[in-house]
């Protein structure tokens, strides 16, 4: 090994450095029993259980275990063997999934699947409560952007239990965290539960990390157990920025310890020589190859950074589609037990009804300050769909005998689901938030996200109407049809169900990103002032929680998105915003999508029913 005096151990201490940080980047040895997550995303569906009869092999870093507790993983269960939902022998099961089935399927039909699940036919003495299907995953280095997991009815009995899907830390955590609780719908299907962000940061970057779907507390009822499931675990992630840092790190240190001692050893392999280097060569750095390495690091870290920050933008450009997916999953589910989804806004009747269709002003109703019989709220449908995203607490805590200033403690709530990663996690004070809400007083209880209006004139931007809901019968310059046929799902007092969706569920946007605007400052905004100001807050109907797709220049519509008018989407990500459609998949679409006129791709996608040709494979996206 080299030896050397003096500086030549500032040598050794970079190599040892370099490696220490590179060893720190490198992923952390697998775990017995766990998954150490690679590429840029994880899915379990369970078709490796097989249809083939007998026992099963759990895939790696899953197993199954009764006696869990909130502190403890419990005790491993014995086998995993296939059975069909309406067998009788209690255990964890290899079973059929839904897909591509119905509650009605032949146990043949079960047995022959290759869509499997991994299940639980549940019974007094077993799993009642206690039982838990686990994960156990290493997510060194990566940064988790989105997930999501399918829980599986399969045969409603007697007994109801309630499920909670957590997450623990360390090889055998004594703690867990709840990320979202799933009780017994009483009927066939297959609900999806997300991971929230707060608890995929939590698990991010993590060498031992449990995520469990346990049931904790004993089922209620009399009779037979259910028999449940679980199917199609999806993470998706992206590499930690921290771990190029300290890949870098290594790098560097070991260029240095290369430096420092590639001179010293050619000096002693001449031990009967005087010494034929000069002193300086000897003795490690020279101010100008320190400068030289220092000047390396900075341009290093220059190119670095903006991969740093593109990979930061990618997670949360991710984080923000799983709002919408949780957003959209909370519309659909309420349309799937009403039969419509949520009214765009709860408002009261004009006084001319006669004279201009749906004209309504929400936001004048939303700031009532005192609350005549008979008016209705100014809420919006965000409000409606509370229960459905697991914000069940303010829903229960909301006084429907009020409009939203009379509910202002609850409609300031900061719901991390509503907000966009990429332009806030609250209402921010620096930008002036806290003046396109209900209240100028408060600060909380915004919303980055709307629904589709559609390609309608939808709301009035002169000083003297708050935004209010423009006549449904203005018909748009040029565009093709009646102004009735321009309509979204959202309409004010009477949501729609989805059958009304005549251009195709997946050819239709349901909701999308809102821009929040401020008026310019200074004499060049003079004259577009109001078309530059947004309302805002999740508890407000109108413009606040809607956004229409129309392109309408005789309105002063731009059309598109990001174009700096206040009833058009847009978004804080470069180049263009994510919108979910009414199938509940979620897309990003970009700001140069055709949209020159009311009869271009992205304003066709926001109507329902004008029977014209518009899809997604068509628009660029």
């Amino acid at each position: 090994m080299p030896e050397g005096p003096e500086g030549h151990g500032c040598g050794w201490f970079f190599f040892f450095a370099g490696t220490l940080a590179a060893c720190i980047a490198c992923p952390v040895t697998t775990l017995g029993g766990s998954v150490t997550l690679s590429g840029t995303s994880y899915l379990q569906d369970f078709q490796s259980l097989s249809t083939a009869a007998g026992a099963a092999l759990l895939p790696e870093g899953w197993d199954v275990r009764t006696g869990s507790s909130a502190s403890s993983l419990g005790t491993l269960a014995a086998t995993v063997v296939k059975q069909t939902w309406g067998d009788n022998a209690k255990g964890f099961i290899n079973t059929a999934s839904t897909a591509g089935l119905t509650a009605a399927s032949t146990t043949t039909a079960q047995g022959n699947s290759i869509n499997r699940a991994l299940g639980l036919r549940q019974a007094s003495d077993f799993g009642d409560p206690g039982a838990a299907f686990n994960f156990h995953f290493d997510s060194s280095g990566q940064s988790l952007t989105s997930g999501s997991i399918d829980l599986l009815m399969l045969s409603v009995q007697g007994h109801s239990t309630a499920w909670k899907l957590q997450y623990g830390l360390g090889l055998s955590p004594t703690s867990f965290i709840t990320i979202a609780s799933w009780s017994d719908p009483g009927v066939w299907g297959t609900p999806p539960l997300a991971l929230d962000p707060p608890s995929l940061a939590a698990m991010s970057d993590q060498p031992s990390v449990w995520l469990r779907v346990a049931a904790l507390s004993a089922s209620s009822g009399t009779g037979s157990g259910d028999t449940m499931a679980i199917d199609s675990l999806q993470l998706s992630y992206v590499p930690e920025p921290s771990t190029l840092v300290l890949l870098l790190c290594g790098l560097l240190g070991s260029t240095l310890w290369s430096v420092g001692c590639v001179r010293r050893p050619l000096a002693a392999s001449l031990p009967h020589s005087p010494d034929p280097f000069p002193t300086s060569l000897a003795r490690g750095f020279t101010l100008i190859e320190l400068l030289v390495v220092i000047a390396i690091i900075g341009v290093l870290l220059g190119l670095l950074m903006p991969a740093m920050q593109a990979a930061r933008e990618v997670a949360r450009r991710s984080q923000c589609q799983n709002n919408l997916k949780q957003i959209a999953l909370g519309v659909l589910h309420y349309e799937a037990s009403q039969r419509r989804v949520p009214p765009a806004a709860l408002v009261s009747e004009i006084a001319n009804p006669t004279t201009c269709n749906g004209c309504f002003n929400p936001w004048a109703e939303a700031q009532l300050t005192v609350f005549p019989p008979g008016t209705k709220q100014g809420t919006s449908w965000l409000l409606e769909i509370l229960a459905q995203i697991d914000q069940m607490a303010l829903a229960n805590a909301w006084n429907r005998q009020t409009n939203v200033l009379g509910n202002a403690a609850i409609a300031q709530t900061n719901i991390p689901t509503f907000y966009c990663p990429s332009r806030r996690s609250g209402i921010r004070s620096s930008s002036d938030d806290h003046k396109n809400l209900v209240s100028t007083t408060w600060r909380g209880g915004g919303s980055d996200y709307g629904g589709s209006y559609g390609r309608l004139d939808g709301f009035y931007n002169d000083t003297s109407q708050n935004h209010r809901f423009s006549d449904r019968d203005t018909p748009i310059t040029g565009s093709i049809g009646k102004a009735t046929q321009h309509e979204g799902l959202f309409l004010p007092n009477a949501g729609l169900s989805l059958a009304a969706v005549r251009d195709g569920l997946t050819n239709t946007i349901l909701l999308g990103e809102l821009q929040r605007l401020r008026p310019l400052s200074g004499a060049t905004a003079a004259n577009n002032t109001y078309n530059r100001t947004s309302h805002d807050g999740w508890a407000a109907g109108g413009v606040a929680t809607l956004f229409t797709t129309s392109t309408d220049p005789g309105h002063t519509n731009p059309g598109g998105m990001n174009n700096l008018f206040f009833e058009s989407p847009g978004s804080e990500h470069l180049g263009g915003a994510s919108f979910a459609m009414a199938d509940g998949s979620v897309h990003w679409l970009s700001e140069f999508i055709d949209a020159k006129d009311n009869n271009a791709v992205f304003p066709l996608l926001g109507s329902i029913r004008d029977g014209e040709a518009a899809t997604l494979s068509g628009s660029g996206y």
